[in-house]
């Protein structure tokens, strides 16, 4: 199998088979981000792409039914490109029913309503789209490379199309004192779409990113714990779109999910509850024991 970097998906795509479409990030300049630093960013031909597929075919495990794409933003893969990725899997792997991978918000832009609605019939499913924030001031501190009016245009595409997505949200990119921001802009641009999941991480810095060298110089001050548990009830009170929403990741000291609107009210209230804990250093214990993501 050709891997150009270690394995990487969501907690809840662990039981698919991986499959390298891409390697490294076709963008790779997020201030905070500590992934693929390691492999230049390229689109796998078709024939090494086959080849690890053959290599799959003959192997004794197959309690799968879904491939997750290796890569940064494996979507940003030409139309074509993705087509026939799509129809060797199904050639060569006939028990598999659906394909995941995932996406930056860019990675829409080269593709139409129509050609998103014939990917969503080829099974691609579920992308994982690092949407973060919806703030414009965040978006451009971190370089993501786009703003939330560019964000909602794509991503309404994707909705228009009917391709199922779940969008991250990083719980206190904006630092100390900007959580509200954050989570209000981010609350505003969610309620204009229609993920099916809203997948929280928070903010986990290591001394391999630009952004903790802001931290460094006293130009980027993290926010406390307890500020992120505040940040996450006023982005889960003003989110307004039926969706799912799950605070699972590692770098989540506190962990939850629930249906909005239905479990608003529960949530919050864990939340608050949670407040005792990073009042006695409870959660930050946690997050300095953080080595990895």
């Amino acid at each position: 199998m050709h891997f150009a970097s270690g394995i990487v998906r969501p907690p809840f795509e662990a039981g698919c088979e991986f499959l390298q479409i891409t390697s490294g990030c076709s963008h790779n300049r997020c201030k905070f981000c500590t992934f693929y630093k390691d492999a230049k960013f390229a689109i796998s031909d078709l024939n090494e792409v086959a080849a690890d597929l053959d290599e799959l075919a003959r192997s004794p495990w197959r309690h799968y039914n879904r491939i997750w794409l290796q890569g940064a933003d494996s979507f940003v893969a030409p139309y074509d490109h993705l087509m026939a990725v799509a129809e060797l899997i199904y050639e060569k792997l006939p028990w598999v029913t659906s394909i995941g991978a995932f996406a930056r918000v860019t990675n829409f832009r080269n593709k139409t309503v129509s050609q998103l609605e014939r990917l969503r019939d080829a099974g691609y499913s579920r992308l994982t789209v690092g949407v973060e924030t919806g703030d414009d001031f965040l978006l451009k501190r971190m370089n993501k490379g786009y703003d939330a009016a560019f964000a909602l245009e794509q991503m309404s595409k994707v909705d228009a199309a009917g391709l199922t997505w779940v969008g991250q949200f990083i719980n206190g990119l904006g630092g100390a004192g900007y959580g509200d921001a954050n989570a209000l802009e981010s609350a505003r641009l969610y309620n204009q779409l229609r993920p099916m999941l809203i997948y929280t991480a928070s903010l986990t810095l290591f001394q391999d990113t630009p952004l903790y060298q802001d931290v460094r110089a006293r130009t980027f001050r993290e926010a406390s714990e307890t500020e992120r548990l505040e940040e996450l009830q006023t982005l889960i009170g003003a989110l307004d779109c039926p969706t799912e929403i799950r605070c699972e990741h590692v770098s989540m000291p506190v962990k939850l999910a629930g249906r909005l609107p239905h479990d608003k009210e529960r949530l919050v209230a864990e939340l608050e509850a949670a407040k005792a804990a990073a009042a006695d250093g409870t959660l930050a214990r946690y997050r300095r024991s953080i080595v990895s993501l």
